[in-house]
């Protein structure tokens, strides 16, 4: 009898672990490889910041903590091969090509929004800020869509994410 009530508990607590992790705050949990970053305008054509082919890692922590990284492609290199002989010209193609910030995440369900509370970031924009990302999580494909106006345009972002499974050294 003893056993049969053990055996339920743990079928019971196995059903409430695999319904927890099909909750959006619980997928979303994991490595993330950028397939495409596009801005789109209200009108004109769609604008390609980091190239159309860009690299790109997305990660959210089981903790709460998130990172994010974004290189354009072709990145510029450095004519001298050497860190510490850097032109200014080329810093500045660096700086312009590469994307970074971190800082904790929420997940609101009923909005499709992750919210990434930010706490560092490379370029000072997002620092000390809550952006929202709306989301759209189908297996594992994950796209955020950021909206933003900027000198009087209304922008949609497009950034899709595919899930980096166990040992998947992305070639």
């Amino acid at each position: 009898m003893a056993a049969m009530a053990l055996a339920s508990l743990f079928l019971v607590g196995c059903a409430g672990s695999a319904r927890v992790h099909n909750e959006p705050q619980d997928r979303v949990v994991g490595s993330w490889r950028l397939s495409t970053y596009e801005d789109r305008p209200d009108e004109g054509p769609s604008v390609f910041p980091f190239g159309r082919n860009p690299k790109g890692l997305l990660i959210y922590s089981p903790t709460g903590q998130m990172s994010i990284r974004i290189v354009k492609q072709p990145h510029p290199g450095v004519a001298s091969g050497d860190e510490d002989n850097v032109a200014p010209p080329e810093k500045q193609a660096l700086f312009d090509s590469y994307m970074a910030y971190f800082g904790t995440y929420s997940v609101e369900p009923a909005r499709s929004v992750i919210v990434h509370h930010v706490e560092g970031d490379l370029w000072s924009v997002f620092d000390g800020k809550d952006e929202e990302r709306p989301f759209e999580l189908t297996g594992d494909q994950l796209i955020l869509r950021p909206r933003w106006s900027s000198a009087g345009r209304q922008w949609l972002g497009i950034r899709t994410f595919e899930r980096i499974k166990a040992r998947d050294n992305g070639a």
